[in-house]
Parts: C-alpha cells; sequence; structure tokens
C-alpha cells in the first residue's frame, strides 16, 4: 500500500483556494505590495575591496577546518577578511567560545563601520543563546548583510522582526575547495547583487500558480523551536515561506508540520518552497518512500503554490535568497521561478 502514496498524492488537487495563472504574476505582485505595509530596509551589495566579517555563533570550528583557504576565496572575489576573535575557539566542549565571547565578537561586527556582511563560519546550535546579549536594532539605520543558513536561521528571524533583509546561504565552513563549488559562487553573486531569479526543475508534487509576498523561513526546526518566543515568525502580511531539513526522522518532520499548523503559520502564506530535506531517517517505519510525502497533505490544501526540490539548505546546490525580501513564485508544468 505504501507504494501507492506517491500516486495517490498525486490525484489529490492542489487545494480549493483560486490559483492564480503565470500570465498575472505583474498584477499579483501589485496586490501585494500593496497590502504589505512593513518597510524592509535593504544592506547595500558588496564592492570590491569591502570588508566582511567571520565569526562562529554557534558550533566550534572542525580541528581540520582550512581557514586559510577560506580567506583566500573571499579575496580571490575581490574582499577583505576580518574574523572574529573567537572564531575558531576550541576551549568549550561544544560552541565556539563562550556565549557572552560569542556575542561579542557578532556583535563587534554588527557595529563595526568597515565590515560590509557578517557571515557566520558555521552553523550547529547555540545562536539562540546570543540573542538577549545582542543590539541588532543599529542595523535598521545602518544595515549589512548577516548570512548563514542552518541554526542561523534564529539571527535571520530577528532580522526579520527588525524589518532588515538578509541572505540565507552558505557558510565558509560548507565551502568546497578541490572541484567547483555552485553554493559557494551563488553566496558571491548574493553579495555583489547579482541573483534576481533561480529557476527550478518540474516536480510532481508541486502546485501550480503566481503569488508574491516576503520571503521567509530556513530550517524547519529552529522555526519551531522559535514558535511562542520573541522571535516567532509572524506572517500577517503576505509571506513566502521557506523550509529545509537535515537528519531527522520523518515523524519528527510530520510533528513539525503539526505546530505550524496548529499555530496558524500556514494560515495565511502565499507560497511554500521546499528546499532540501537530506539524510531523513525513519521512512519506511513511517510508510513514506521520500520525505516530501510527509510534507505534501499539509501544503497541497492550502491551495497556494508550492515548489519542491528548491535548491537550497544542506546539500548542494545551497543556492542564496534574500530573506525578508519581497519576491513572486511562478510554478506551472515547466517547473518553478523564484524572481526577486
Amino acid at each position: 500500500m505504501k507504494h501507492l502514496i506517491p500516486l495517490l498524492l498525486l490525484l489529490i488537487p492542489c487545494g480549493s483556494a483560486a490559483q492564480t495563472p503565470v500570465a498575472e504574476a505583474d498584477s499579483i505582485a501589485t496586490a501585494h505590495v500593496a497590502a504589505d505595509s512593513t518597510r524592509f530596509v535593504r544592506p547595500p551589495y558588496l564592492r570590491e575591496g569591502d570588508t566582511v566579517g567571520i565569526v562562529s555563533p554557534a558550533g566550534r570550528l572542525p580541528l581540520k577546518a582550512d581557514t586559510a583557504k577560506v580567506r583566500e576565496r573571499f579575496e580571490a572575489w575581490g574582499l577583505h577578511v576580518k574574523f572574529g576573535a573567537h572564531y575558531a575557539d576550541q576551549e568549550q566542549p561544544y560552541f565556539a567560545g563562550t556565549d557572552a565571547q560569542r556575542a561579542e565578537d557578532l556583535q563587534r561586527m554588527v557595529d563595526d563601520p568597515s565590515v560590509k556582511a557578517v557571515i557566520a563560519y558555521r552553523g550547529g546550535y547555540g545562536s539562540v543563546r546570543l540573542l538577549p546579549m545582542l543590539r541588532l536594532e543599529k542595523l535598521q539605520e545602518h544595515p549589512k548583510w548577516i548570512v548563514g543558513f542552518s541554526d542561523i536561521t534564529l539571527l535571520h528571524l530577528v532580522l526579520r522582526r527588525l524589518g532588515v533583509e538578509s541572505i540565507h546561504g552558505a557558510m565558509p565552513g560548507s565551502f568546497v575547495f578541490d572541484e567547483e563549488d555552485p553554493s559557494a559562487e551563488s553566496l558571491r553573486r548574493a553579495l555583489f547583487g547579482q541573483t534576481d531569479s533561480i529557476a527550478v526543475p518540474p516536480h510532481p508534487l508541486n502546485c501550480p500558480g503566481t503569488a508574491s509576498g516576503r520571503l521567509a523561513g530556513g530550517n524547519l526546526m529552529q522555526l519551531c523551536s522559535a514558535l511562542g518566543t520573541p522571535e516567532e515568525l509572524e506572517v500577517d502580511t503576505p509571506t513566502i515561506l521557506f523550509i529545509e531539513e537535515i537528519g531527522e526522522f520523518v515523524y519528527r518532520i510530520d510533528r513539525m508540520m503539526q505546530s505550524l499548523q496548529r499555530s496558524g503559520k500556514l494560515r495565511n502564506l502565499k507560497a511554500v518552497l521546499v528546499g532540501h530535506f537530506s539524510e531523513m531517517m525513519g521512512l519506511k517505519r513511517f510508510g513514506v518512500e521520500d520525505p516530501y510525502e510527509v510534507l505534501d497533505p499539509y501544503l497541497r490544501p492550502l491551495g497556494i503554490p508550492v515548489v519542491y526540490g528548491f535548491p537550497a539548505g544542506h546539500a548542494a546546490p545551497n543556492r542564496s535568497v534574500y530573506l525578508g525580501r519581497e519576491v513572486t513564485v511562478q510554478v506551472d508544468e515547466t517547473g518553478a521561478r523564484l524572481l526577486f
């Protein structure tokens, strides 16, 4: 019976809400901009000669981390690099320094006028422990790009509350140096303002239509962990939700989707982008062959465009996207497009 699940899902039409033809994208975008009164600040794109700050707000670096190659990569992009004082700290069993040290490193980069972007070296866990010590409101007046994914989702949520755009993208800890690295190249293009769209191949579970709203989201577990906190995802204005995950049992994915559904976070969404769900476990016991089968019963009834296989998350390619940006999603039989 479980082998029939993917086929049965395809026989269920996307929800009863009206689907918008791709040709009507412009009118929909205009309507959604008018409905969204929130003003977001966009940091300046980088130029050659600018300086980026690299910090470790969460887990400590692996002992074999090649930070020299990381510096060389950014210098090859024409950028200068400034590392946080404790970015490579190995004194703590898990974190890259104490909470106070990691918060101080991040705050100094935010406050330093010479630093034009602050990039997390890696994720893991720990960013949430810094939030009470950070003063990120300064970014509203002097914006700069905050970059990262995974655990850095919590920082992106804070910036969404502040109305500041940020970049969900590759971190130096995941850079590849012995072959082409499309994830790093995507980050470079985003930092320099060279990303205007992302095309996605068709997927059998996609729901067609066109919608616009501000892009939000990131790691699914982090989004759920923020429910009931000051950083909780707000979806009162038109929102395009992006989700991704790694290394979870699929029953936990179902539980997370229950949390989003029961908290009302799915109710007002305009579209959903489903990224990489990598290294999922327990599929056979849960009766599915693909983790997307767990998500589809929650997303299909919403009656909004849904894109599966969006190329971002804990697998390659990890395409960089502008969170907080007003975007348009178009989905039809030829595939999907995210327009910035």
